[in-house]
């Protein structure tokens, strides 16, 4: 079936939009991925690591290609500050090179409570409250409550500025679950992303119970029929080796 450039894309943004991490402890991990689409093959690169200021970074890199040919990068940066038992994003950053150019950017300030979110040659004024979050810090506050057992919770819900606005993310922990990836098998907590009622979509993820919850699996299927599986290929968490289950 041959992809349409729409379609590329969609896939290659759904791929490096997931990731999940520790608020309460800030475990630092660097994660290899593979995933597939219909054709198209990507690997990822995720990691959090810290620096002498005790502020954190946390990064998503991503290449697809299609028959050997890359037909999208794509890297993004969110930089979080150390805030009482979490971490606040202090600036974020989005760049996608190959079928298509974009970039997106959001500045920070806590003091005004405001941020300025710039994507490609526009920008907005985006007023703050007092969990805003980005594409990626918002998972710093997802992981928190799970460990904090609140994901006992039907919803949990984030406020996460999207270019000019800020949307509301839903989710919701399904059940405990052994799952296989090509590093082997794992204990994980299974969670939905709830999608409006109106939405066929449907997004899983699988989180390591025995690895601070790093992400270890994701399915996503959309409208258009495309099935999207992202799987941890290996990596390090907090020091050591991710391993599986032994047999």
């Amino acid at each position: 079936m041959r992809l349409s450039r729409i379609q590329v894309l969609t896939i290659a943004t759904t791929l490096s939009h997931i990731q999940f991490s520790s608020a309460q402890t800030a475990i630092e991990y660097s994660l290899n991925y593979q995933a597939s689409a219909n054709g198209i093959n990507a690997i990822a690169s995720r990691s959090l690591s810290s620096d002498a200021d005790s502020n954190y970074q946390l990064s998503n890199k991503l290449e697809a290609s299609i028959a050997g040919q890359i037909v999208a990068k794509i890297e993004q940066i969110s930089k979080l500050a150390p805030v009482e038992s979490t971490l606040r994003p202090v600036t974020y950053s989005f760049l996608q090179t190959g079928l298509s150019q974009e970039s997106h950017a959001i500045d920070y300030n806590w003091d005004s409570l405001q941020a300025i979110s710039t994507e490609n040659d526009k920008s907005w004024l985006i007023e703050l409250g007092e969990n805003t979050y980005d594409e990626l810090s918002h998972q710093f506050a997802l992981r928190q409550q799970i460990r904090q057992g609140i994901q006992h919770e039907r919803n949990l819900k984030f406020a996460v500025i999207d270019e000019d606005e800020i949307e509301s993310h839903h989710y919701q922990t399904i059940t405990k679950e052994i799952v296989t990836t090509p590093l082997g098998t794992f204990n994980s907590t299974k969670i939905e992303l709830i999608q409006s009622a109106s939405s066929i979509d449907k997004t899983l993820l699988w989180l390591a119970d025995d690895w601070h919850s790093v992400l270890i699996r994701m399915e996503r299927t959309t409208s258009s029929g495309l099935t999207i599986v992202l799987e941890l290929s290996g990596g390090t968490v907090d020091g050591l080796s991710i391993e599986p289950l032994l047999n």
